[in-house]
Parts: structure tokens; C-alpha cells; sequence
């Protein structure tokens, strides 16, 4: 399965449209989520009847600012149980997955200043014990020095404040290919400054019913910002079959026959060079 997420900075533009039909002719994604696409439910559905997607989900902006959406394909089975300004939640079910799972499509906003509301909205969706969790999205946020280059360095009280909010969800986050920036001021001059604001973090759950999950740094001519594509697969055994734990039943040790078929197993194991 694969999740395309992007801060378009508005789809008004043909050429901002022309990049989105080119990554999903290109990359095949389930689901994909815009930011700040400053549409209506309207064309919003234009657009998803012209990608070919099942379903769709908008939080239309307001006058000409936000705006979010989520689209999905035919592949999987999607359920949205809340959403906001900053966030799409939906339960998503994958074939040969026994188990759903939460994708939480989030968008910080730039301002610092509002950066507390979301963080506390962000610690308010967090699963029980049990359920697989995915965020995804722009955080507008970096957690350390590292992930910027040039400009005034980040208040560490700001990213502090963030490693503590994924801390406290559970999440960690599942790195990048490629580069690993994601946001330009696109300046030709010595205040050219570059960040990692858009990332994917997952909780413990989540990784144990993927056996992998990547995110690939993509290439954008319309936006300030790169989109980011998750891929990931689902734990198998040879037979395609999703993983079950082996589990010793004590009660094998009472049958008389036992014994001869540990001592035979372990034998043939013995020549073979297992042991």
C-alpha cells in the first residue's frame, strides 16, 4: 500500500494539477492527501473523478486559505471517524490484513504561535494499547538542528516541544530516502533555507503488522514543498499469508508421543547443520 502526501499550496494552478496526475500515474498511490489545496467540495470532486479514485473526503478552506483532502482508491476499505482544520482520521483496511489501522492525515500550521492547539489536538487522537497508528503529513515542525540548513537556527523549546509530543503518542518516525528536505524558501541568495517539515511517524503497533515502511522524498515544480510517498508491506510468511506467532502448547508434552518426534526433528535438524 502507498499514502502520497503533499502541501500543494493550492490547486488552482494547471500546473500544480499536472504534477498530482503525474505522481499518481507515476507511483500508484492508495490514498492520497492534499494541504492547503484552497478548494471547494465541488471541484474537489471534479478532481477526484478525474484521478479515478473510489472515494474522497474534504475539509473545504476557508476563503482562500487551507483546506484539506484525502482521496482513495478501490483497493482498500477506508472509514473516516473525525476530522478537523488540521487533520483527516480514517480506519483503513488492507486485503490480506486482518487487522485495521489508524492513518491520521495531519497539517500543522505555520504559526508557532497556534503550534500548542494542534500539538494537544495531535495528543488527543491517540489509539488505545493494541491498534496500529500512522501520521502523516506537514508538521511544520523539525526535531532537531539537523534537519534545517541555512537561516537562523530552530528555538530548541519549539522542537523540544514537539519530540515530546510524539514521545508521548508512542510515535516514532520512519526516516527518508533520498533527501531528506522537504520544504524550500527557494531563494537564489545566501538566505536560501531548507527544512524536513513533512515526515511519517507510526507507533509500535503499526510496525509489527508491516514488516516494512519507507518514505520516498518526491520532486514538485508547483509548490514550496516536496510531496512525501509511504510505502510499506505487510508482514508474510512464503505463502503470502500474514505472520502468526509460534506458541508452545504445554499440553503437547502428555501425548506418548511426543518425546520420538522432538528426538527425530532434532536429529535430521543435527545433519543438516542447524543446531
Amino acid at each position: 500500500m502507498k499514502t502520497l502526501s503533499w502541501n500543494c499550496r493550492g490547486l488552482g494552478n494547471p500546473r500544480t494539477i499536472q504534477d498530482l496526475c503525474h505522481m499518481v500515474e507515476e507511483k500508484k498511490p492508495n490514498v492520497v492527501f492534499l494541504m492547503e489545496t484552497k478548494m471547494k467540495k465541488t471541484k474537489a470532486e471534479s478532481l477526484r473523478r478525474r484521478l479515478k479514485f473510489e472515494g474522497c473526503m474534504v475539509v473545504e478552506s476557508v476563503g482562500l486559505k487551507g483546506g484539506l483532502m484525502m482521496m482513495w482508491d478501490h483497493m482498500i476499505e477506508v472509514e473516516v471517524v473525525n476530522f478537523s482544520v488540521w487533520h483527516i482520521s480514517a480506519w483503513i483496511k488492507e486485503p490480506g490484513c486482518a487487522e485495521k489501522w489508524l492513518l491520521t492525515s495531519f497539517y500543522d500550521k505555520p504559526d508557532s504561535s497556534l503550534r500548542e492547539v494542534t500539538w494537544c489536538l495531535l495528543s488527543s487522537l491517540k489509539l488505545e494499547s493494541g491498534k496500529g497508528w500512522c501520521v502523516i503529513g506537514d508538521f511544520n515542525e523539525i526535531i532537531a538542528q539537523d534537519e534545517k540548513h541555512g537561516g537562523k537556527q530552530r528555538p530548541e523549546r519549539l522542537m523540544a516541544r514537539f519530540r515530546e509530543v510524539l514521545e508521548k503518542g508512542g510515535l516514532f518516525d520512519l526516516g527518508w530516502r533520498w533527501d531528506k528536505f522537504t520544504w524550500s524558501n527557494k531563494h537564489e541568495d545566501d538566505s536560501f533555507t531548507k527544512e524536513r517539515l513533512d515526515r511519517a511517524v507510526v507507533n509500535a503497533k503499526w510496525r509489527e503488522i508491516h514488516t516494512k515502511g519507507w518514505v520516498e522524498v518526491l520532486a514538485a515544480r508547483s509548490s514550496d514543498h516536496r510531496p512525501i510517498l509511504l510505502s510499506k508491506s505487510l508482514k508474510t510468511d512464503l505463502k503470502g499469508r500474514q505472520k502468526r506467532l509460534f506458541r508452545y502448547e504445554a499440553s503437547w508434552a502428555l501425548e506418548d508421543s511426543c518425546e520420538g518426534i522432538v528426538k527425530a526433528i532434532w536429529a535430521e535438524g543435527a545433519k543438516k547443520g542447524i543446531h
